[in-house]
């Protein structure tokens, strides 16, 4: 099988580096840029890479768009002739719908698209992903397959996917953002800042999985910490004076709502 992947910024080699290293026997993986390079990122894999995204779609069973959106009709119009009817054309990038999609690929290409996140640089990415009307079951579960390298994949309807860009394709900045505000507080504590970096992060990173593992609620985990009168209990009452449930949900509808625009 055929793997185009076009663009070699963080989101394209993140994907090469997956897909490289996934064990997949059968997977030719073809990448491009402007320079015909491997980026120094990818240096210790045995790729090909090509300036001409018209070349390396040629026989691709599935072309993944990695450049950037403001490349997508100038790369989507070099290489709508030279992919084979009926290839699997993966976009990543918000702002094009599947109807917009299919138009400029004059619906030669089946269309998918997927919303990465950040998380994927390291294989745990979190990957919605939608399918255009013309997209067949063998090839949906193909690119879910390709996809999965990356982390955990769930399928959505388009429809959806503004507000998977709210709370997972947008998510990694809130987290951050919350795990530098811990640290700055386990420094007035008299943490040094790189301990209390280290000790949130791995809070997150164990929590997250308990939550995913455990099958119980977000709630039921939270009251599983809180013991009466305690220390934990007083600190969410704090976050709750503070309006912290609200501002997170906020920040992800300004997310969606910026991607609704977009499109």
């Amino acid at each position: 099988m055929k793997i185009a992947i076009l663009g070699t910024g963080k989101m394209g080699a993140a994907m090469a580096k997956g897909m490289a290293r996934s064990g997949e026997a059968g997977w030719n993986l073809v990448l491009t840029n402007t320079t015909g390079v491997l980026p120094e990122s990818l240096a210790d894999l045995a790729l090909r890479c090509m300036k001409s995204n018209a070349d390396a779609v040629s026989g691709a069973d599935i072309i993944i768009l990695a450049v950037l959106p403001q490349q997508y009709q100038a790369v989507i119009a070099e290489i709508r002739d030279a992919a084979q009817a009926g290839a699997c054309l993966i976009s990543i990038a918000p702002g094009y719908t599947l109807e917009k999609l299919t138009s400029l690929t004059g619906g030669r290409l089946q269309v998918i698209r997927a919303m990465p996140n950040t998380p994927a640089l390291i294989g745990e990415g979190m990957i919605a992903v939608c399918r255009g009307a013309n997209v067949k079951d063998e090839t949906f579960d193909l690119a879910q397959r390709v996809l999965g390298v990356l982390g955990h994949t769930e399928a959505v309807s388009e429809s959806q996917l503004n507000a998977v860009i709210g709370v997972s394709g947008s998510a990694p900045a809130y987290v951050y953002m919350f795990v530098d505000a811990l640290a700055d507080a386990g420094v007035l504590g008299g943490l040094h800042h790189s301990q209390a970096v280290r000790m949130a992060a791995q809070m997150l990173y164990g929590s997250a999985a308990l939550l995913r593992e455990s099958g119980k609620s977000p709630a039921e985990l939270r009251e599983m910490v809180c013991s009466p009168a305690g220390t934990t209990i007083e600190a969410v009452a704090s976050l709750e004076e503070s309006g912290f449930r609200g501002a997170v949900i906020k920040a992800a509808r300004a997310a969606m709502e910026k991607a609704s625009k977009m499109a």
